[in-house]
């Protein structure tokens, strides 16, 4: 008898459940590969009858980074769209219909957002997560911003430990940039 639990946190955060899980073995799952992500973009079930131009199945994999759940999400949003558009346009994706996809995806995705938002990280990394979506795609923010938005520096680093563990964020040219595009863009629309 064998029992799969699936889940965002570690067994170090389940201190209370210790005791009842003593023999777990713990294997982690990260983002697909990017001929595994293509596959899933392009050819979810067998006969898929919408196509993806090549830039914008590059896209798809730019914003999620090949995270398995945020490609499932954003895809189904580009299908949604696709189906309420003229049947001339609805049999190939372009990198506009991604990026219309986007809102779409955030707000029906909003339940996997706020537990990283809400149950993932502290209140400084929350703070830091913020920051670091107030700049543009791909661009780090410069470790000099952080210190000086963080009044105490081992707090800092102590957020930037626990959120690169938690593969939210990559030290990119002396900062630090969002490893996966649409979470960076959920906490740049976060007040």
């Amino acid at each position: 008898f064998k029992v799969l639990l699936s889940g965002s946190h570690t067994l170090d955060e389940f201190q209370r459940w210790s005791s009842y899980l003593i023999n777990v073995q713990v294997i982690h799952i990260g983002y697909l590969k990017e001929d595994e992500a293509k596959q899933l973009i392009e050819a979810p079930v067998g006969l898929f009858a919408l196509r993806y131009q090549a830039a914008a199945s590059q896209r798809v994999l730019a914003l999620t980074r090949g995270h398995p759940f945020l490609i499932q999400l954003l895809c189904a949003e580009v299908v949604a769209l696709k189906n309420e558009q003229p049947p001339s346009q609805r049999r190939l994706a372009k990198v506009a219909d991604v990026e219309t996809a986007v809102p779409a995806a955030l707000n029906h995705g909003s339940f996997f957002f706020a537990d990283i938002e809400q149950n993932q990280v502290d209140n400084v990394g929350r703070e830091v997560l913020r920051l670091i979506a107030t700049y543009d795609e791909g661009n780090p923010a410069p470790r000099q911003a952080l210190v000086n938005y963080v009044p105490s520096l081992l707090a800092l680093e102590q957020a930037l430990v626990a959120l690169q563990h938690r593969e939210l964020i990559e030290p990119l040219d002396g900062g630090y940039r969002f490893q996966v595009e649409l979470v960076r863009r959920w906490f740049a629309e976060r007040p």
